[in-house]
């Protein structure tokens, strides 16, 4: 047996983590012309992307140094449920950002986003070696709020009036966590507390 993880790396309890592949891209531009899904994921102003818009987007991910994707398919069914990336990697001071996106609705709320939260930790901090996971995410989504605090992300501040939807202007949370935080916790989850 190897000292060190294999396929567990990328899996969790209910997902898996997989590089993206060409026939991801319909089903990226499908989730696109979903205002919701998009208004959760795009903090800018959205536009329902085009198969082609999203090749274009696709061909540029291996060229990107500081920029990882990932796709989230169910273990159970082999299913693609969503979308994540690991971003804006700094590697001299050891920390990166992301962004993460269920797809559809009937999907979200079920744990598959925790769960892949999770399983992208754990290849920050012990594939990359990270020190920090930082995140900005909107006020007007305290559902995924919720998730981050479970997964054990902390409030470090706002960006007061930052976006703005439908006449009204919301806040920007910025949320992160740090190696040792997710030690004590990966310790805590180990040992059935």
């Amino acid at each position: 047996m190897l000292p060190f993880m294999g396929n567990e790396l990328l899996e969790g309890r209910k997902i898996r983590l997989v590089r993206p592949t060409r026939d991801d891209v319909p089903t990226l531009a499908e989730w696109s012309q979903d205002m919701e899904y998009s208004r959760l994921l795009r903090r800018g102003m959205v536009y329902p992307g085009s198969v082609e818009d999203l090749m274009g987007w696709f061909e540029s991910w291996g060229k990107e140094e500081h920029f990882y994707p990932f796709m989230i398919r169910t273990l159970d069914e082999n299913r693609l449920i969503g979308m994540l990336a690991i971003k804006d990697v700094m590697w001299q001071a050891r920390h990166c950002s992301f962004f993460i996106g269920i797809g559809k609705r009937e999907d979200r709320g079920r744990g598959y986003g925790a769960d892949a939260l999770r399983v992208m930790l754990k290849y920050c901090f012990m594939e990359m070696n990270l020190l920090r996971v930082g995140l900005e995410t909107m006020s007007y989504n305290p559902d995924a709020i919720t998730t981050y605090e479970r997964v054990g992300f902390v409030h470090e501040g706002r960006l007061r009036n930052f976006l703005y939807r439908d006449g009204i202007f919301y806040d920007m949370v910025l949320m992160s966590i740090l190696r040792e935080e997710w030690d004590a916790g990966q310790q805590t989850s180990d040992d059935g507390s």
